[in-house]
């Protein structure tokens, strides 16, 4: 009893949807690039409550599929997802003819683009935050040099350093989340002191207006759109989860879910509403092509740390911010090398290491090219498309094949008197 109890405490929860918040707030979020691209260029009303909306769709999908892996007893995405698919899908394929499909490959399309996409993002990422804090516009040549250098660092962390970034990296999400709690606090006092309104006069640029919010495209509201892919993309949290989430009861996952909600929401509209407040000096700044501000969105929380003139909190957050970029760098790029190295031709490459190398050289290459897109391509377009694509193979299917599957599990578990 006392065992069932823990296993569906608010602790229990706290800790499992810790693993949702370290996954959700990363370099990507920390660094405000993600905030403006999907909520705070719609203005601060939008910002406050349109993250709120996203966690909370994500929190019910993922509520869906937590629920779906326990009650089968599942503790691995590669299993829930194979269970959660139809097993009889054929397609007929010219030359083939009629194949059967495991649909369970789509949701692996999805998340090794995402995995892609984001490691491309932190080398951009973390070339970006180097060139700004070197006082450097990170555009054309210096792009190119600074991404080389990241990746440079990459190959020397891979080859010698693994083990060093995974176990750094739980104190190194702590502190990137205490130092982007102090840029949201600063930032939101200074938004009332009128330094960016003075840089824009001294400049003789105007403040940008927000972005339109309703448009004439496919769902109408820009927001809507969003809300939807910004869940969507973010669907990339659903694996860790579900490992994480093994031996919790339906109490248990909930309580996860409505603390993962809670966290990600919070931390997703403060932040929103912050850098709302001075998107349209940043995006004038940009705009005018003022000297020093031509990548200013790329990585907003940085640029507003500049303008505040806060030193101390700038250099420990844009610190920070390069490592959690590297060290995401390092762990997916690993998790890519103990997914594939085995499949490289084992009966011809005997060598696990040198089948390691290939893969991590092949992954760092595509991501190498892929970042010279930019940050803000990379999240707005990249994670965009991908998250459109989600819907269909991840949101969607939840939906329609993981409700009433949870219903008929359950159902047959009371019967057979097991506990749920």
């Amino acid at each position: 009893m006392e065992n069932k109890n823990l296993k569906n405490s608010w602790a229990m929860g706290f800790t499992v949807a810790s693993v949702w918040f370290g996954t959700h707030v990363g370099g990507g979020f920390a660094s405000g690039n993600q905030v403006i691209g999907y909520f705070a260029q719609f203005g601060p009303v939008a910002a406050l409550i349109y993250p709120l909306i996203a966690m909370g769709f994500l929190a019910i999908i993922m509520h869906i599929m937590l629920k779906f892996a326990r009650l089968n007893g599942f503790t691995n995405y590669k299993d829930t997802y194979t269970a959660l698919y139809p097993n009889n899908f054929y397609l007929i394929i010219p030359f083939f003819g009629r194949r059967k499909i495991e649909l369970e490959f789509f949701f692996e399309v999805f998340y090794i683009v995402i995995i892609l996409a984001a490691v491309a993002a932190a080398v951009a990422g973390a070339g970006n935050v180097l060139a700004n804090f070197l006082g450097i516009e990170y555009v054309g040549a210096t792009k190119v040099i600074m991404n080389l250098i990241i990746v440079a660092i990459l190959i020397l962390l891979c080859i010698f350093g693994v083990k060093v970034v995974v176990a750094a990296s739980t104190v190194l999400s702590i502190l990137i989340m205490i130092s982007t709690a102090l840029v949201v606090v600063a930032g939101l006092i200074a938004a009332k002191d009128g330094d960016a309104v003075r840089l824009l006069q001294e400049y003789n640029a105007q403040a940008a207006a927000y972005s339109p919010q309703f448009t004439g495209s496919i769902f109408g509201s820009a927001p809507f759109r969003a809300v939807l892919v910004y869940a969507a993309f973010q669907c990339v949290s659903i694996p860790p989860m579900i490992a994480a989430s093994g031996e919790m009861g339906t109490t248990g996952t909930k309580r996860a879910c409505i603390l993962g909600w809670l966290m990600n929401g919070l931390a997703l509209s403060l932040s929103g509403y912050m850098l709302a407040k001075w998107y349209p000096m940043l995006q004038g700044l940009k705009l005018a092509e003022v000297p020093g501000f031509l990548t200013a969105t790329q990585i907003p929380n940085q640029t507003v740390l500049t303008i505040i003139g806060l030193k101390w909190l700038l250099a420990f957050f844009s610190i920070l911010l390069f490592c959690a970029f590297v060290s995401t760098c390092v762990t997916l790029i690993y998790t890519m090398v103990q997914r594939f190295q085995g499949k490289l031709f084992p009966s011809v490459l005997k060598s696990e290491k040198l089948r390691s190398v290939i893969v991590a050289g092949i992954a760092i290459a595509i991501c190498f090219s892929i970042s010279l897109l930019g940050l803000t391509t990379i999240t707005t377009k990249l994670y965009g498309y991908d998250g459109y694509y989600s819907l269909f193979v991840v949101i969607l299917p939840a939906l329609i094949w993981g409700i009433p599957k949870n219903k008929k599990l359950e159902a047959e578990l009371k019967a057979q008197g097991k506990e749920i």
